[in-house]
Protein backbone atom coordinates (compact mmCIF):
# COMPACT_ATOMS: atom_id res chain seq x y z
CA UNK A 1 0.00 0.00 0.00
CA UNK A 2 1.39 3.45 -0.88
CA UNK A 3 0.83 6.52 1.44
CA UNK A 4 0.81 9.34 0.37
CA UNK A 5 3.10 12.15 1.79
CA UNK A 6 1.73 15.79 2.71
CA UNK A 7 3.24 18.54 1.17
CA UNK A 8 3.79 22.65 2.58
CA UNK A 9 1.23 23.19 0.08
CA UNK A 10 -1.56 21.74 1.91
CA UNK A 11 -0.79 22.99 5.12
CA UNK A 12 -0.78 26.50 4.07
CA UNK A 13 -4.18 26.83 2.62
CA UNK A 14 -7.01 28.21 5.03
CA UNK A 15 -10.35 28.22 3.95
CA UNK A 16 -11.61 31.79 4.59
CA UNK A 17 -15.27 31.62 3.26
CA UNK A 18 -16.70 31.20 6.58
CA UNK A 19 -14.93 34.29 7.65
CA UNK A 20 -15.91 36.39 4.26
CA UNK A 21 -19.69 35.69 5.43
CA UNK A 22 -19.25 36.65 8.70
CA UNK A 23 -17.35 40.00 7.66
CA UNK A 24 -19.72 40.77 5.22
CA UNK A 25 -22.90 40.52 7.74
CA UNK A 26 -21.04 42.35 9.97
CA UNK A 27 -20.60 45.26 7.39
CA UNK A 28 -24.73 44.84 6.51
CA UNK A 29 -25.66 45.42 10.33
CA UNK A 30 -23.28 48.61 10.53
CA UNK A 31 -25.12 50.29 7.58
CA UNK A 32 -28.56 49.14 8.57
CA UNK A 33 -28.24 50.56 12.23
CA UNK A 34 -26.31 53.77 11.79
CA UNK A 35 -28.08 57.19 11.39
CA UNK A 36 -26.82 59.09 8.60
CA UNK A 37 -28.08 62.32 9.22
CA UNK A 38 -26.69 64.69 6.46
CA UNK A 39 -29.01 67.45 6.41
CA UNK A 40 -27.13 68.24 10.34
CA UNK A 41 -23.60 68.24 9.20
CA UNK A 42 -23.75 71.58 6.39
CA UNK A 43 -20.42 72.43 6.10
CA UNK A 44 -20.87 75.89 5.01
CA UNK A 45 -21.79 76.82 8.49
CA UNK A 46 -19.00 77.69 10.97
CA UNK A 47 -20.54 77.29 14.49
CA UNK A 48 -19.43 79.64 17.36
CA UNK A 49 -17.41 77.96 20.27
CA UNK A 50 -18.42 77.98 23.94
CA UNK A 51 -16.31 76.75 26.54
CA UNK A 52 -18.62 76.11 29.16
CA UNK A 53 -21.32 73.00 27.32
CA UNK A 54 -20.50 70.43 25.03
CA UNK A 55 -21.89 70.78 21.64
CA UNK A 56 -25.97 70.54 21.08
CA UNK A 57 -25.61 69.51 17.70
CA UNK A 58 -25.46 65.58 18.74
CA UNK A 59 -28.94 65.63 20.11
CA UNK A 60 -31.20 63.16 17.83
CA UNK A 61 -34.24 63.25 16.46
CA UNK A 62 -34.72 67.01 15.80
CA UNK A 63 -35.66 69.17 13.11
CA UNK A 64 -32.30 71.05 12.20
CA UNK A 65 -31.82 74.40 11.04
CA UNK A 66 -28.71 75.78 9.67
CA UNK A 67 -28.73 79.72 9.28
CA UNK A 68 -25.62 80.39 6.86
CA UNK A 69 -23.93 83.32 6.68
CA UNK A 70 -25.31 84.97 4.14
CA UNK A 71 -28.18 84.48 5.90
CA UNK A 72 -30.42 81.72 4.17
CA UNK A 73 -31.78 78.60 5.77
CA UNK A 74 -30.64 75.24 5.13
CA UNK A 75 -32.91 72.18 6.86
CA UNK A 76 -34.29 69.20 5.56
CA UNK A 77 -31.55 68.90 2.59
CA UNK A 78 -32.55 72.21 0.90
CA UNK A 79 -32.37 75.83 1.20
CA UNK A 80 -35.01 77.60 2.31
CA UNK A 81 -36.28 81.08 1.97
CA UNK A 82 -37.81 82.43 5.66
CA UNK A 83 -41.81 81.38 4.44
CA UNK A 84 -40.70 78.32 3.61
CA UNK A 85 -38.87 77.48 6.62
CA UNK A 86 -42.07 78.95 8.64
CA UNK A 87 -43.61 76.39 7.12
CA UNK A 88 -41.72 73.32 7.49
CA UNK A 89 -41.64 74.06 11.01
CA UNK A 90 -45.15 74.60 11.62
CA UNK A 91 -46.06 71.42 10.12
CA UNK A 92 -43.12 69.51 11.70
CA UNK A 93 -44.68 70.71 15.21
CA UNK A 94 -48.36 70.11 13.60
CA UNK A 95 -47.33 66.14 13.41
CA UNK A 96 -45.64 66.14 16.29
CA UNK A 97 -46.60 68.97 19.27
CA UNK A 98 -43.06 67.53 21.37
CA UNK A 99 -40.91 68.63 18.40
CA UNK A 100 -37.52 69.96 19.17
CA UNK A 101 -35.15 72.33 17.04
CA UNK A 102 -31.62 72.90 16.71
CA UNK A 103 -30.70 76.28 15.20
CA UNK A 104 -27.16 76.14 13.93
CA UNK A 105 -26.52 79.53 13.58
CA UNK A 106 -22.71 80.33 11.72
CA UNK A 107 -20.59 82.47 13.68
CA UNK A 108 -19.98 85.23 11.05
CA UNK A 109 -24.39 85.25 10.31
CA UNK A 110 -26.12 88.17 11.22
CA UNK A 111 -28.15 87.82 14.60
CA UNK A 112 -31.32 89.33 13.23
CA UNK A 113 -31.29 85.78 10.71
CA UNK A 114 -30.54 83.35 13.71
CA UNK A 115 -33.28 85.50 15.55
CA UNK A 116 -35.85 85.27 13.22
CA UNK A 117 -35.75 81.50 12.97
CA UNK A 118 -35.69 81.44 16.62
CA UNK A 119 -38.89 83.41 16.22
CA UNK A 120 -40.68 81.32 13.37
CA UNK A 121 -40.07 78.28 15.38
CA UNK A 122 -42.07 79.86 18.77
CA UNK A 123 -44.83 81.29 16.39
CA UNK A 124 -45.21 77.87 14.89
CA UNK A 125 -45.86 76.12 18.19
CA UNK A 126 -42.23 74.73 18.94
CA UNK A 127 -41.99 74.39 22.77
CA UNK A 128 -37.96 73.55 22.84
CA UNK A 129 -35.50 75.25 20.29
CA UNK A 130 -31.97 75.14 20.74
CA UNK A 131 -29.18 77.40 19.45
CA UNK A 132 -26.26 74.76 18.60
CA UNK A 133 -23.01 75.67 18.87
CA UNK A 134 -19.12 73.85 19.12
CA UNK A 135 -17.26 73.01 22.41
CA UNK A 136 -13.46 74.60 22.36
CA UNK A 137 -11.97 74.56 25.74
CA UNK A 138 -10.61 77.80 27.05
CA UNK A 139 -6.83 78.03 26.90
CA UNK A 140 -4.94 80.50 29.55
Amino acid sequence: MRIKKKTDNDAAIINVTSLLDVMFILIIFFLATSTLQREEHDIKVNLPADSAQGSLSSVSRTLVINVRKDGTYYLQNGIKTLDEMRRTVSDAAAHNAEQKVLIRGDREALHGHVAAAVSACRNSGIHEANIGYQHRPIHD
